[in-house]
């Protein structure tokens, strides 16, 4: 009864008070009488609240407090909770109870007069009907409910009132949002429920039609629940009784046509069991679950309606348009209503934003009753509310909108996509760019602006959004570009208020706390509205905003960082806290209030309305290139259409080049300029008047006004200038609106020529230049008869001039861009006038500009989203374009690459112009995120840009003028080179570059003189170093420039601050922690690194090496850096040391002896550090690092430094001589330089240390590979002609290694002996010979080439002589191992190049001058030709398959001029065959012959024919500079007639003479004519080397080719050089070919040759004589020839082959004799032919004999003279029978002999000729008894016939020398061309 106490006092209060109103008192009686009856509970509720309700209409305060505050609390106790539709007593129909209640509360406000205590009551009911918990009020009766109290909110005049009445409306519409969050939660959990025992049951059934069952069981509860929803809202639409508020837009996506006609339904909350409601008669089959899924579900949706009518109810009271008197009267209804519904709008959304996102917030449409998403239902509200205020020129309106547009941004931007870039592009961004925008609303923005820059995903998700877009504006890069623009904007401020605005902001806390905070409205009662706003400080806005904007380009950086740290997975070198701390930052972008209750999110959200598409990096970055491409190809267009067309259709944006499709992209494309389009349109080529047309035709001006149509025909493009260019536009106008509208004008001249004058009209009305304006009557004047000769209307006219009157044709374009820059609208004519008189008279023109814009932005979103929504329901399916969510870390870098500049611009810019500390921190930390970025991802452009400012920043090369910030940017950048090395790069220089001129900064403020410490930067103006510079030139100089400034110089120069900041701990031990961890920094890292410190360290050397104490600073640092890297595996070493020892070699070759012996130092012990580490066999990093050594060591000018050297290298054999491995290459290398020095003393050490490693470690020096740098080391001491001895010693070292090596066990051949005794044979198989090769060519090629170098560079003799005789005593002692791929590899590099100064012959002419290759070639080369054949035949089964290739370097030296070396080459051939004689196959002897067949054809002098014809030397070459020969000389298989034939020299003998022969001129011989070499065909054919083309026909095709036919010229010639050079070349041949006659002579001589030699080799060569003497007696007998070449200048007589001719027959015919006699079984075959050849020309040589003169051919008699003497010796010796065969023959030319001069010899011969006539023919025997030995000569041969005896007395004719080998010595012409 206790809870019925205020009812019964309520009706006793109202009963008392009720007076004369009798049905009021007697209505309280029977409630109270009721009440009675009723002990125990209420009587019927209509009972109770008849009186109640008939209370509140009294209008007495008693009375109407007293009853509304008791259907208040009746209300709170859940008396008025009776069914949502009853029926009173007497059975009429009346709205629910609660809905009555609620409406007898809101009848009690009367509007504004409505008493104060009244109205308070009205509120408190009102807010206990709504906040109940036990009983919730839904529907209509909420909707009154908040409706009555914001009535009361703005009508009251009560401030009080209007401030408890806002709170209350505040907490209403917070209660009905704060029950939908709680009835989400609760979805939550029975969704994960349903789910968790869907995946229980799936786990326990393992039968696939289970799962199936259980699957259709889910689809049919789904169903369930969507028929339970939809008889729910069947049931709601049912009932009438509709409030709504004023509906402005009815296209909407979503339609709520009746959400709000429902009545008002209560729901009753219970503890445990809520009361089983009839809303569905399923029932599941678990008996203990009262409330259905649906039923729930549709509960839900009530609660959900609500929170939809109450947002949307707001929504649609804000976008209320004011009139201009209203819209600054803040305390006005109209604008406290637009403060209070926004301030609603934007609290209901920060504090109840899951509402708004959640997936499982869902609303029926009441068209088609299907669930749509929340947020999808209220975004055309929402939006159509920012839409409206967005613009607003009131800052209150416009920050409560930036407010909502900045939560749409945060959290729901997924959705609202297409409207997030209307409100940008047309609102926001757009106001930042208008001039007079006001300062408030710019900083309003820039400060949601900073919000978003500190968000990280939406910062991502607008640039993949909107920049990534091709059709929509970049929106993140344009933020970024006005932020800049904004930071960088020059505002003067005092320091005052820039510390006014440091102590505002720091109080002002971290930026993020309006994220954390709920938000309640301000108050906004009349009393309270006015004041609430900001006092104006003193410090200008425009500096807050350039604050504001700087702060939120380093958040944007920030947020950059931060999303890309996943890309970071390992930070080098900055310890694990750098490595944590990202996990604080990443708190920022998580801290969202809708964090805290994300319970209610499933595992698999539904999607939102907009679709969300996958994050791809790789193909958004080509869509945004792609977008980057249409930029720039627009660009192209704005600048030259031409150009910008072509580039479009290149890129594809402009399908082809057809008239249409460039019309179509010019017409639908809005970023072109409008004036380039005119431009392009109406250019007057036939194409560009093709597609003006097309562009045209694509217009539909059907069904349109003349001057509409105009109007949007020139929206199109801007008109040109020119006349005809507009004429051709107006023609196809017309052309195409009388196509539309062909009954508008009488034919197409008349819209033509309006259009003319309605263009003329609006110039002239509205242009500033017109003084004088058209009229009315004169625009009806101009247009007199142009319909066809008839008149248009004078109405219509003159509509058309007031139409162009009121309302300019200007581009929309160009209106919105003049009122973006604030440029006020111009008036013209009289009004301008005016407008200037009463210009400033109480008007703010800029207040009425901005206001007007305002209105236009507000129309033109609207109009943009009315499109929108418009597109978005013909494309229902789609839902809006597809929103892509941030995943990926990679979008920062193009972000970033496409923005760095204006944070460059930005930062850079306040860093050098600003002072501030503050700002400065705040510029630096921007540089230090942007590198981080940059670094990240590998951006080498902008990296390299920050670096750089920040290393200028430093300002460390001006220490007197640094201040705080130089230093704060010096540890910003020793704190990045720490954390980002891996990523520095090329970057790297310019923070060592910093470091160095730190460490020269402490060396200043520690006192040391500033000009002993040069600026490392100014590196680059310093000159080459001048090697010639001295030492004492340089202390000079130096002390001279040190003396100078000290007046002003020492630490009193530097700022005391400074230079304790730059000595502190924490600078000290950043620097030290760059180079510690370098062991840190990826292998690319510490290259780019190594190389960046060396450049800085010989920057240092460069500027300071002229100094005594030059800086080493960096050089210290390199030693530094390869200690802390000496674990890095050899690899990175490896390259390591390729930049470092670079850099060693350069330092090390410094003139500045301090600098080197520094860097050697230091290398020496680095070098010792690395050899305490073992390096393994093959590997070969110890020869790289001590490469150094030897390349200062060979370019170094100093004893000392290359003393150092030595002795560096010395320590390092003594002291880690055990772990030298591949070093000893390096070592050896430097020991070779040293080797070649002029200096004594480094010889001398070099050479001992060599010997010493030679004797002490030569196994390991062949295990390690430098044997051969060991014996070319050796080599170059035996060359050093400077110091014989040592010179001498060496060469006997490198013999001593020959024992040494063969009993080293490190070397392979000490193992040989062995194997040969083990494998006797010399043919093992050929995979041991082929080891054995690499063997040799390994240890035994190194020496001999060593002896081989010596011997052909050396200078010395005796050490020459002494490389020769080692050379060949080592081939002769050791070579008969050597494997035969062995000798081929010698012979190619180091037997045949000793003779290679032979195959040169201008070389070899040039170099006979100087006496040193004279010296050589008559010693070195002589000796090594004779050893050459002495190897030869040493080894001769080795080498014998060789032969061929000694055959042809003898050659070569037989074909030389030298007349020295040409005898030794035919002696070494002789004695080449005469010592293997008996050793040569048949094949050796046909490559001999062979040899000899080339070496007649290349002595025989066949130009002789043709020298006199010719004027130049190209018909003789030099001789043959090498062997060019192919393959051996070898013959082919000839058969015995053919070398039979060879031997004869006639045919048919007439008279001794061919006949039949032609000389090769063309004439008739006469007697004296010998056969030409021609005619001997069969000579020639003996010989088929000299069958290829160019030799055999050669000699005849020369004579006829060069035949002179010009008379003139046979004049006489001067004999110039270089023909006395051919002639003499001619000569030469001549004396080689009688050198060969000499040769074959003597070599027949020995019985040895001509027994082993096979006839047909023989044959062969006796054709080579024959032919030889062809040739000489044919040029004999052609005295025409012999004359001219005398009268050329040829030789001083005329000359003649008369030694080659006797010489060549008397060795021909002493051959002959002996085959003849020879009785061989092998020879006799060939006797015959023989016989037939010898005898024919034995009586040609008497008979020629015969004939010569005493007198006047002595010459040719005393030559001849042998020649006769032999034949007749070897006639007389003819056994019988041959003798007397020829006696007849014979006997007249003996008799004719009688006749001549005989000298002893000739007379000897004939006695013996006579006598065996006589005894032969006569038969009178013992004719020979007086002969004495020739007589028994003769007969010894005649009975030995048939034996072997008979050769050597056929040989006796040989014996005896050839006369025309006398006298080699002479002069060459007299030895072969005599007079004739």
């Amino acid at each position: 009864m206790s809870s019925l106490k205020f009812v019964v006092s309520s009706l006793d209060i109202i009963a008392a008070h009720a007076g004369r109103n009798k049905q009021l008192a007697e209505l309280a009686e029977k409630a109270l009488a009721a009440i009675k009856e009723n002990d125990q509970q209420l009587p019927d509720p209509e009972v109770v609240f008849a009186p109640l309700q008939l209370a509140t209409k009294s209008g007495t305060i008693p009375l109407a407090t007293t009853a509304l505050d008791c259907i208040g609390k009746l209300i709170s106790y859940s008396y008025f909770s009776a069914p949502s539709s009853s029926a009173g007593p007497d059975g009429a129909e009346q709205a629910p109870l609660i809905e009555r209640a609620i409406d007898t509360i809101c009848d009690c406000f009367q509007g504004e007069a409505t008493l104060v205590e009244i109205q308070l009551q009205i509120v408190k009911s009102l807010l206990a009907a709504v906040l109940n918990d036990k009983i919730i009020v839904h529907g209509a009766g909420l909707l009154k409910a908040v409706r009555q109290v914001y009535n009361i909110f703005l009508l009251s005049r009560s401030t009080a009132n209007q401030q408890v009445a806002q709170g209350t409306l505040t907490q209403m519409v917070g209660t009905v949002f704060e029950r939908v969050k709680t009835r989400l939660h609760m979805k939550e959990a029975r969704a994960n429920l349903n789910k968790l025992k869907a995946s229980r049951s799936s786990l326990a059934v393992d039968r696939s039609d289970d799962q199936d069952s259980q699957s259709a069981k889910a689809d049919s509860e789904d169903a369930t629940e969507a028929v339970s929803d939809a008889t729910h809202a069947e049931n709601v639409d049912e009932t009438a009784g509709k409030l709504t508020l004023k509906d402005l837009e009815h296209r909407k996506s979503f339609d709520d046509s009746h959400i709000g006609d429902g009545p008002t339904m209560v729901s009753k909350v219970k503890p445990r069991k809520s009361t089983a409601r009839s809303v569905s008669e399923q029932s599941l089959q678990e008996s203990s679950q009262e409330d259905t899924p649906e039923s729930l579900d549709a509960e839900d949706e009530a609660y959900i309606r609500d929170a939809y009518l109450v947002f949307r109810s707001f929504c649609n009271l804000s976008t209320k348009i004011l009139p201009p008197d209203q819209l600054y009267d803040l305390r006005g209804q109209a604008m406290r209503s637009k403060l209070v519904s926004l301030h609603l709008i934007q609290t209901l959304l920060n504090n109840n934003i899951t509402v708004f996102t959640s997936p499982l917030c869902t609303i029926r449409n009441t068209k088609n009753n299907e669930p749509t998403n929340f947020l999808q239902a209220i975004k055309y509200y929402l939006c159509l509310s920012i839409t409206r205020n967005g613009a607003s020129s009131v800052d209150r309106v416009f920050d409560v909108c930036c407010e909502i547009f900045w939560l749409m941004l945060k959290y729901m931007r997924a959705s609202f996509k297409n409207e997030i870039e209307v409100f940008l592009n047309e609102i926001y961004l757009a106001l930042l760019a208008r001039r007079n925008a006001p300062l408030s609303q710019k900083l309003t923005f820039v400060g949601i602006l900073k919000r978003l820059c500190e968000d990280p995903r939406a910062l991502v998700e607008i640039y993949l959004n909107y920049d990534c877009d091709r059709h929509v504006d970049n929106i993140f890069q344009t933020i970024v570009e006005d932020l800049s623009k904004f930071a960088t904007a020059s505002i003067p401020i005092n320091p005052t208020q820039e510390q006014q605005y440091e102590e505002s902001h720091s109080k002002s806390g971290p930026g993020g706390e309006w994220q954390i905070k709920s938000v309640l409205p301000p108050p906004l009662s009349v009393a309270l509205i006015a004041t609430h706003h900001e006092t104006d400080s003193e410090i200008p806005k425009e500096y807050v905003m350039k604050r504001v904007a700087l702060d939120s380009l380093v958040e944007t950086l920030r947020s950059l960082v931060d999303w890309s740290q996943p890309g970071r997975p390992e930070i080098n070198g900055g310890g694990g806290d750098v490595q944590r701390r990202p996990s604080s930052d990443d708190l920022r972008y998580s801290i969202d209030p809708s964090i805290s209750e994300t319970a209610f999110r499933m595992e698999t959200p539904i999607a939102p309305s907009t679709p969300v598409i996958e994050d791809d990096p790789d193909q958004l970055e080509k869509e945004k290139a792609r977008k980057t491409a249409m930029t720039n190809a627009i660009r192209a267009f704005n600048f030259k259409p031409k150009h910008g067309i072509k580039l479009l259709i290149k890129e594809g944006f402009i399908l082809s080049d057809t008239p249409e499709d460039i019309a179509r992209f010019l017409l639908s494309e809005d970023r072109l300029d409008k004036a380039q389009i005119g431009e392009f349109l109406g250019e007057g080529d036939q194409k560009n008047v093709d597609i003006m047309h097309a562009f045209v035709d694509m217009m539909d001006f059907s069904k349109k006004r003349f001057v509409d149509a105009l109007r949007e025909f020139l929206q199109h493009f801007r008109l040109p200038g020119e006349a005809q260019k507009i004429d051709r536009f107006m023609l196809k106008f017309a052309h195409r609106y009388v196509t539309g509208n062909p009954n508008a004008f009488a034919n197409a001249d008349t819209p033509y020529v309006l259009a003319y004058s309605v263009i003329m009209l609006n110039t002239d009305l509205h242009s500033s230049k017109v003084v004088k304006r058209m009229s009315k009557e004169d625009f009806i004047k101009n247009n007199r008869g142009i319909n066809d000769n008839a008149d248009l209307p004078d109405e219509y006219l003159i509509a058309i001039y007031e139409d162009i009157q009121k309302n300019e044709i200007v581009l929309k374009s160009e209106r919105e861009a003049a009122a973006a820059a604030g440029i006020l609208p111009q008036a013209t004519g009289l009004a301008a006038g005016l407008g200037q008189a009463f210009s400033n008279v109480g008007r703010d023109l800029q207040r009425e500009a901005y206001v007007q814009q305002s209105e236009e932005i507000s129309l033109r979103s609207e109009q943009l989203f009315r499109d929108l929504y418009r597109s978005q329901r013909k494309k229902a399916t789609n839902a809006g374009s597809k929103f892509i969510s941030a995943t990926s870390f990679k979008h920062v870098g193009p972000m970033f690459d496409a923005t760095w500049m204006s944070f460059f611009s930005a930062l850079s810019s306040l860093l050098q112009k600003t002072q501030n500390l503050d700002v400065n921190k705040l510029c630096l930390e921007g540089m230090k995120l942007a590198t981080k970025i940059a670094c990240l991802f590998e951006l080498a452009t902008p990296r390299e840009a920050f670096i750089s400012v920040l290393k200028n920043t430093a300002n460390l090369n001006n220490p007197r003028e640094m201040q705080a910030k130089n230093v704060e940017a010096l540890k910003v950048l020793l704190d990045l080179a720490q954390t980002e090395g891996n990523h520095l790069k090329e970057s790297w220089k310019d923070v060592l570059l910093c470091i160095s001129q730190l460490d020269r900064l402490q060396l200043i403020s520690g006192g040391v003189d500033e000009s002993a410490v040069p600026d490392v930067s100014k590196a680059r103006f310093v000159p080459p170093p001048q090697r010639t510079e001295t030492v004492d030139s340089r202390k000079s100089t130096s002390s001279a420039r040190r003396t100078r400034p000290r007046a002003h110089t020492g630490p009193q120069g530097v700022s005391l601050e400074i230079a304790l900041e730059s000595r502190s701990d924490e600078v000290i031990k950043s620097v030290d922690r760059i180079f510690t961890n370098t062991a840190n920094l990826s292998r690319d890292a510490i290259i780019h690194f190594a190389r960046a410190l060396c450049e800085v360290s010989w920057d240092e050397i460069r500027v300071s090496g002229s100094n005594d104490s030059p800086r080493t600073y960096s050089l210290q640092k390199i030693v530094e850096i390869s200690y802390y890297n000496m674990t890095r595996v050899r690899f990175e070493w490896s390259h390591i040391w390729d930049v470092l020892g670079e850099h060693f070699n350069r330092v090390g070759c410094h003139a500045n002896t301090a600098i080197v012996f520094f860097a050697l130092d230091s290398l020496r012990q680095l070098s010792m550090r690395f050899m305490e580490i073992e390096e393994l066999a093959g590997f070969k990093f110890q020869k790289d690092f001590l490469k150094p050594f030897e390349h200062v060591m060979s370019n170094a000018n100093n004893v000392t430094v290359k003393d150092m050297i030595l002795r560096c290298l010395i320590q390092m054999i003594q002291a880690r001589g055990e772990n030298i491995r591949s070093g000893w290459r390096t070592m050896f290398g430097v020991f070779t330089v040293a080797a070649r020095e002029p200096h004594e003393s480094i010889v001398n050490l070099a050479y001992e240390n060599v010997t010493q490693v030679y004797k002490t470690r030569f196994g390991v020096v062949i295990s390690q590979g430098a044997f051969t740098d060991l014996i070319v080391c050796l080599t170059e001491f035996s060359k050093n002609m400077r110091f014989q001895k040592k010179s001498l010693q060496a060469m006997e070292t490198l013999k001593s290694i020959i024992p040494t090596m063969l009993k080293t066990p490190e070397c392979p051949l000490s193992q040989r002996s062995a194997e040969n005794a083990s494998q006797s044979e010399p043919n093992p198989k050929s995979p041991s010979q082929q080891t054995r090769t690499s063997v040799e060519e390994g240890f035994w090629f190194p020496v001999l080439f060593a002896f081989h170098d010596v011997l052909m560079t050396g200078e010395d003799l005796e050490v020459r002589s002494n490389a020769l005789n080692y050379f060949f005593e080592t081939l002769l002692r050791h070579g008969g191992g050597f494997p035969r791929e062995f000798w081929d590899i010698l012979w190619r590099q180091q037997l045949y190049p000793i003779f290679m100064v032979l195959r040169s012959r201008p070389e070899m002419t040039n170099a006979l001058n100087h006496e040193e290759l004279s010296v050589w070639l008559s010693t070195t080369m002589i000796q090594a030709l004779r050893s050459m054949i002495t190897l030869f035949t040493h080894y001769f089964d080795a080498l014998e398959y060789m032969l061929d290739q000694f055959l042809q370097l003898l050659e070569l030296c037989i074909c030389q001029e030298n007349d020295t070396i040409a005898r030794i080459g035919s002696n070494c051939l002789q004695q080449l065959i005469l010592r293997n004689v008996t050793k040569f196959t048949p094949e050796h002897w046909a490559k001999i012959v062979g040899a000899f067949v080339e070496l007649f054809e290349r002595t025989t002098a066949y130009q002789l024919f043709s020298a006199t014809t010719i004027n130049s030397t190209a018909s003789l070459s030099p001789p043959p500079s090498g062997l060019e020969l192919g393959g051996a000389l070898s013959p082919t298989t000839e058969t015995p007639p053919v070398d039979e034939k060879s031997l004869k020299i006639n045919g048919t003998e007439t008279n001794g003479h061919l006949p039949g022969a032609e000389s090769t001129n063309g004439e008739a011989d006469n007697n004296n004519t010998a056969p030409p070499p021609a005619a001997s065909s069969a000579a020639m054919a003996a010989t088929p080397q000299l069958q290829t083309p160019g030799q055999q026909p050669q000699p005849q095709q020369q004579l006829e080719e060069f035949k002179p036919v010009n008379p003139l010229q046979q004049q006489p010639v001067v004999v110039t050089a270089a023909r006395r050079r051919f002639f003499n070349r001619i000569i030469s041949r001549c004396v080689l070919q009688l050198l060969m006659i000499e040769t074959v002579n003597e070599l027949f001589s020995n019985d040895a040759v001509y027994a082993q030699i096979p006839s047909p080799e023989l044959l062969r060569l006796m054709a080579l004589l024959k032919k030889s003497f062809l040739f000489a007696r044919r040029f004999n007998a052609d005295k025409d020839l012999r004359m001219r070449l005398w009268r050329e200048g040829f030789m001083k007589q005329p000359p003649n082959l008369l030694k080659q001719e006797s010489g060549s027959a008397a060795t021909y015919v002493s051959i002959l004799f002996r085959m003849f006699g020879d009785t061989a079984a092998e020879r006799v075959g060939s006797k015959k032919d023989v016989e037939a050849a010898l005898v024919p020309l034995c009586q040609d040589i008497i008979r020629g004999y015969c004939v010569l003169d005493e007198e006047s051919q002595h010459r040719n008699v005393v030559a001849w003279r042998p020649v006769v003497v032999d034949v007749l010796e070897g006639y007389a010796a003819f056994p019988r029978e041959a003798f007397a065969a020829h006696v007849e023959s014979f006997y007249p030319l003996v008799v004719e002999l009688l006749g001549k001069d005989l000298g002893q010899e000739l007379r000897a011969a004939l006695l013996l000729v006579l006598r065996r006539v006589g005894e032969v023919a006569l038969g009178i025997e013992g004719m020979g008894a007086g002969g004495g030995a020739a007589a028994g000569q003769g007969n010894g041969a005649a009975e030995k016939e048939t034996g072997r005896g008979g050769s050597s007395a056929l040989s006796v004719p040989s014996v005896r020398p050839s006369p025309s080998m006398d006298s080699l010595s002479d002069d060459p012409s007299r030895q072969v061309l005599g007079r004739g």
